[in-house]
């Protein structure tokens, strides 16, 4: 009994003397989790980006789906290898990092499976911003059309998305059909001089990029002097164009991206400035006669309130010097420089398409006799095309804007190379700009300068286009 009870009391003892180191334990936080390693990020400026978009989906795989992705994946690796023509210099480099990627991770574990996910995710977010990077060789009217790069998360939405991601890499990657045909020849060319293509290809193809990949639109190709018009690629039609004259004027027709929302029938000519000094000394020679014979007339403004200034009031010497500027104006005629119908679209140069009387311009050979804007051949079959139904002045009151139920790009651009049925058809570089150092715009540094001085020959009833603050003051140019 003694033992049985020395026993319990030990028991005893021992349970009272673990009781404090048990309380200890309890009041232990527990171990904190082991966080699984973080995939690296890929070497790229959307890094970042790339990740967070794979841990909001469980690393859910786009490249290395049940089934397989080789030929997606092959593919990615070609347009990469091909991409510093698209602009995107490392292109080739880039190549050579995610196909270590795919190579380590078709031998490895989860991890490099991830790691080449983020990679070749990566490379095609950089490669897709490369193609849609600005271009600021574009006067840029419509800042919905402009060109600017990708929100990362939305490409690889589109990516992941996409039901056939080779056809997604085939759609996206072929930008338009213009640009697609040009970049076959860089290729070609670049393969055969060190991996530069000539200026004049390189050149088109950068001009050719902000071309629509689909949609209805108009294209006018200044060097082509042709307008087209396009509902997704399919040509609906296209008419002769009289464009800006670089050679006499100094007034080449820029590269201009807008959309036309609307068509003025019955338009008034607002008279550029330099025009207006050009007409005074027939002002003065000729007075009254001379103004009405053309129906120009003087204002205060060009606006509604706008109120007739008797000629006899003005200085025609000093008009003609520079130094007194006056608001003058065509009004709706036979010989009206707008025609019978022009289609404005938002721009800082005052372009605009727009019919003419003077219709022996379209049997030339060489149609860059305007001062920048854009006479069409038919602007009956223009309307046409636009309003799907005829379209046409009500009655004889002037400047009837009839609205557009939905806007229509325009795209007027200059390219000398464009593909045609037996290959590649090539326009004379009238403008000179199949060179580098172009300036913003489309225009260089000569731009003006002759139509100034003077030198350009005007007739009554011919036109001008202002490319000088002054001169877009005056209103519309033609």
């Amino acid at each position: 009994m003694l033992g049985r009870s020395s026993l319990l009391m030990a028991l005893a003892a021992t349970m009272v003397a673990a009781t404090p180191a048990d309380a200890k334990k309890k009041d232990l936080p527990p171990p904190a989790p082991v966080a699984p390693p973080q995939v690296a990020l890929p070497d790229s400026p959307n890094g970042v980006a790339v990740r967070y978009f794979y841990e909001r989906r469980n690393y859910a795989p786009i490249w290395f789906k049940q089934g397989g992705g080789d030929e997606a994946i092959a593919q990615l690796l070609s347009i990469l290898n091909n991409a510093s023509v698209d602009g995107m210099a490392n292109g080739a480099q880039v190549a050579a990092t995610v196909g270590a990627r795919v190579m380590a991770a078709r031998a490895g574990d989860e991890m490099a499976h991830k790691v080449a996910e983020l990679a070749l995710t990566a490379a095609w977010v950089d490669y897709v911003q490369a193609l849609q990077r600005p271009d600021t060789n574009v006067i840029w009217g419509d800042p919905y059309l402009s060109l600017k790069p990708g929100n990362p998360d939305r490409i690889m939405a589109l990516l992941a998305a996409a039901p056939s991601l080779p056809s997604h890499l085939q759609s996206v990657s072929t930008v338009n059909p213009i640009y697609a045909k040009i970049r076959e020849i860089a290729l070609t060319e670049a393969a055969a001089n060190g991996g530069r293509p000539s200026d004049k290809t390189r050149l088109n193809l950068e001009r050719s990029r902000i071309l629509p990949a689909s949609g209805k639109f108009i294209l006018v190709n200044s060097a082509e002097q042709r307008l087209h018009m396009y509902d997704n690629w399919q040509e609906a039609g296209s008419m002769k164009v009289v464009v800006g004259d670089k050679d006499h004027y100094g007034l080449p027709t820029p590269i201009v991206v807008s959309s036309i929302n609307y068509a003025i029938a019955n338009p008034y000519w607002h008279v550029p400035e330099h025009l207006v000094r050009k007409f005074a000394p027939r002002v003065q020679a000729q007075g009254q006669s001379f103004m009405d014979r053309n129906g120009y007339e003087v204002l205060t403004d060009f606006g509604p309130s706008g109120q007739p200034v008797p000629i006899s009031s003005i200085d025609w010497k000093a008009v003609q010097a520079g130094t007194t500027k006056v608001l003058m104006r065509q009004k709706p005629n036979s010989i009206n420089s707008m025609g019978r119908m022009k289609f404005p679209f938002p721009n800082r140069e005052g372009i605009y398409l727009h019919d003419t009387p003077m219709k022996e311009y379209f049997s030339l050979a060489n149609r860059a006799k305007s001062n920048g804007c854009i006479r069409v051949e038919d602007y009956r079959k223009l309307a046409y095309w636009l309003f799907g139904h005829d379209v046409a002045a009500a009655g004889s009151g002037p400047e009837q804007h009839i609205s557009l139920p939905r806007g229509v790009p325009v795209y007027v651009t200059y390219l000398t190379m464009v593909p045609s049925t037996d290959g590649m058809a090539s326009f004379e570089d009238r403008y000179g700009w199949d060179r580098p150092g172009v300036l913003a715009g489309g225009m260089d540094i000569t731009i003006g300068i002759s139509a100034a001085a003077g030198s350009a020959e005007v007739l009554e009833g011919s036109s001008g286009a202002p490319k000088t603050g002054s001169a877009k003051a005056a209103g519309s140019p033609h």
